[in-house]
Formats: structure tokens, C-alpha cells, sequence
């Protein structure tokens, strides 16, 4: 019932509002589909944006046989918080963005099937442990039931609305 209640809101937002620009994402294999969905959270205004988002640029060099697509939900301002309206619906990631909507420098890892929440990603990690943090969320998704592949990270903060 939470989940159609933030999906009738942020439909209701997205229909409303009049959105600018492209999505910006990046798949790091054109080969086949994304297993995991690394969803950013950044603004202009973000001092830990700016540290965390040239390390993550390195790990998605590196991540290139990686089933791993990254989406990029930008709150900077009205327009741009507008368009991450229709970029979380574009990439069925509606969940994570009504629990962390406005929540800025973080990556949550999710899975691509389902939007269940596997993993964060901060400013603290270095490249490859970014990568090994994608590479255990694939290998999460592909031997995990849904349902029971969160990993209850202590990387991710509690989001503003429920998960589930």
C-alpha cells in the first residue's frame, strides 16, 4: 500500500510539473541488460557530491563487464529536481527516490528487477572498493531470492519513506 501511495504521489508530481533537459545515466555494459541500478543522489551545491562523484566516475571505467547502469537523480534545483521525477519513472526506480529524494551525496545500489534496495555508496569509498561494492550487488541479485537481498548497510541512511 506505500508503495502505490508514493507512486500515485510522484506520479501526480511528475504530471504536474513540466520537466527539463536529458537523463543523464550511463550503462557500463552494452552487452546486456543492467542487474543493478547504482542510483546517485547529487546537487550542484553538494560538497561531498563533488568527492564522491570523480571516484565514481573511475569505478564505472572500471566496471564496464559489469551488469551495473548508473542513474543520476539531481536535486540542485526546481527543474532539475523536476526531471528526477521523470528519470526515477524512466528507470523504475521510484521506490529508492521517494526515500531518498533531496538526500544528496550518496549512490544506492538497487536491483534492477525488483527497485529492493542492496547497498549504499558514499564519499568514503575509494574506486575499487565502489567496484566491489557493484560487483557483490550483481552476484546479490543473481543468487538471491527477491524479497531478502537488502544487506541492511550500515552505508545507507534510513530514507525519509518506507522501502517496501
Amino acid at each position: 500500500m506505500h508503495r502505490f501511495a508514493g507512486f500515485t504521489a510522484l506520479f501526480l508530481l511528475f504530471v504536474l510539473s513540466p520537466t527539463m533537459g536529458m537523463a543523464k545515466t550511463a550503462v557500463a555494459t552494452q552487452s546486456e541488460p543492467p542487474v543493478v541500478r547504482a542510483v546517485l543522489f547529487r546537487a550542484d551545491w553538494c560538497a561531498n557530491c563533488h568527492i564522491l562523484e570523480p571516484i565514481l566516475e573511475k569505478a564505472m571505467e572500471q566496471v564496464t563487464d559489469v551488469p551495473v547502469e548508473l542513474v543520476t537523480l539531481d536535486f540542485t534545483n526546481a527543474a532539475r529536481w523536476d526531471q528526477s521525477v521523470e528519470i526515477a519513472l524512466d528507470h523504475d526506480v521510484v521506490g529508492i527516490y521517494n526515500a531518498y529524494a533531496g538526500i544528496t551525496g550518496l549512490v544506492v545500489l538497487t536491483s534492477a528487477d525488483t527497485g529492493e534496495r542492496i547497498d549504499c555508496i558514499n564519499r568514503t569509498f575509494s574506486a575499487p572498493a565502489m567496484v566491489h561494492a557493484m560487483e557483490k550487488a550483481v552476484l546479490t541479485v543473481q543468487t538471491t531470492p527477491p524479497g531478502d537481498r537488502s544487506a541492511k548497510s550500515v552505508f545507507c541512511p534510513p530514507g525519509r519513506a518506507p522501502l517496501n
